[in-house]
């Protein structure tokens, strides 16, 4: 008797969780609204093996300034000054080993579950005048007077270009001639909802932003994640990163494939995140979550393969979302506002991905190929998304860490 009520129950439980599903599934109007769902595959993670192979030139990380500030994003060094965006918004200036705040785009607000009204810079670049450009996640692109801390916005979130507005401004880089290069990581969620960007299919953009006529480009488009950029040497191509599907695109700006797009290199052992050149044309990309095939299966690797799946946690969590606001309107709780911002940020994802402690920036040619790798495998640091070498540095920047890491070249 006791089995027969054990399996009369479990059927009970399978058909209530059915129904479920399925009304999950299909029934019109839930959240998140006018979002596609179809299935996309990656190809296998490049072996650990040649320019790939495991060293440790990363390990034993010198940590900056640690519990200090959080998630210094982008760095860009200038004329002896380092810069870095952090959570809170600020870029700050780091001179002789201190932090200096710099220049603020958004409004005071409590905490960083109040990031959307703090802002969140993202992207830096300094053109050869001198200006430095960011790219707040949350308030768009703005070019900055280095001497005096003035800022003018150059294209803000209510900015409609191609019928649809921005959503998560993030990398940045300007070309020669004053044209600014940048991306929309997704046209849908914005960055305190970037878990949904990982289930629905990818709406992230390249766009060309011309100072003359004050108008922006979509040069490429459905990009899933469109992260970090940078420009070739001879400003032939710009190569964009494509987060979630691990790989770099190419975008041809001149000559016979003009207007044309390719994949520049695939397969990656991670997520590639920001994109540096150094000064003989190659290219450093920062892998801010490794990768390996051999590994148990992680959710987020292959999730793609499965849209119904994607659909149903994506509508689950904005249902969840959906009811924590509710309460929150009738209710208002610091707790409460926590628990949202929590719900679908960047942050929410780390239980879902792969648990490797390796940290991997890849080093590639003009033609796309790996000639050199550098990794960390001690478990000193983690989520590195960009590199900048100054001095007798490398330094390591991350939107996770509590700190800003660097390790000595003469390690190299």
């Amino acid at each position: 008797m006791g089995l027969l009520r054990f399996l009369k129950c479990a059927v009970n439980c399978v058909a209530i969780f059915a129904v479920f599903v399925t009304v999950i599934l299909v029934l019109p109007g839930l959240p998140p609204h006018n979002i596609q769902f179809t299935s996309y595959d990656v190809p296998p993670t490049k072996r650990l093996e040649g320019p790939l192979k495991i060293n440790r030139k990363l390990d034993n990380a010198e940590k900056l300034f640690e519990n200090i500030l959080k998630g210094p994003e982008s760095l860009v060094y200038h004329d002896g000054v380092l810069y870095t965006g952090v959570h809170g918004g600020q870029v700050v200036k780091i001179i002789d080993n201190n932090l200096i705040p710099f220049v603020k785009f958004g409004k005071p607000c409590n905490g960083i579950h109040e990031e959307h009204i703090c802002g969140r810079p993202l992207g830096l670049h300094i053109d050869s005048k001198n200006n430095l450009y960011v790219a707040d996640a949350y308030y768009g692109i703005f070019k900055v007077n280095i001497s005096t801390g003035e800022s003018i916005q150059l294209v803000s979130p209510d900015t409609v270009i191609e019928g649809r507005k921005p959503k998560l401004f993030n990398s940045i880089t300007v070309a020669s001639d004053g044209k600014i290069y940048w991306t929309d990581s997704d046209s849908n969620f914005d960055l305190k909802n970037l878990v949904f960007t990982t289930f629905a299919d990818g709406t992230g953009r390249l766009l060309r932003y011309d100072p003359v006529t004050k108008t922006n480009t979509v040069l490429m488009d459905r990009l899933h994640f469109a992260n970090g950029v940078a420009l070739a040497a001879d400003e032939s191509y710009i190569l964009v990163a494509e987060t979630f599907k691990f790989r770099i695109m190419r975008y041809f700006l001149r000559g016979q494939k003009k207007g044309r797009s390719d994949i520049f290199v695939d397969g990656l052992p991670g997520n590639p995140d920001n994109l540096k050149i150094d000064n003989q044309g190659n290219f450093y990309v920062a892998l801010v979550i490794a990768r390996e095939d051999d590994q148990a299966p992680a959710l987020i690797l292959h999730i793609g393969k499965y849209p119904l799946l994607r659909k149903f946690l994506s509508r689950s969590l904005a249902l969840i979302q959906t009811g924590l606001t509710l309460a929150d309107s009738i209710f208002p709780h610091i707790y409460l506002k926590k628990a949202i911002h929590a719900s679908a940020h960047a942050e929410t994802l780390m239980p879902l991905l792969p648990q490797i402690q390796r940290v991997t920036i890849v080093k590639l040619n003009k033609e796309g190929e790996i000639i050199d790798s550098l990794h960390s495998i001690d478990g000193l640091i983690s989520g590195i998304c960009e590199v900048e070498f100054v001095n007798n540095y490398i330094y390591l920047a991350s939107p996770f860490n509590h700190y800003l890491a660097r390790v000595k070249l003469n390690k190299f």
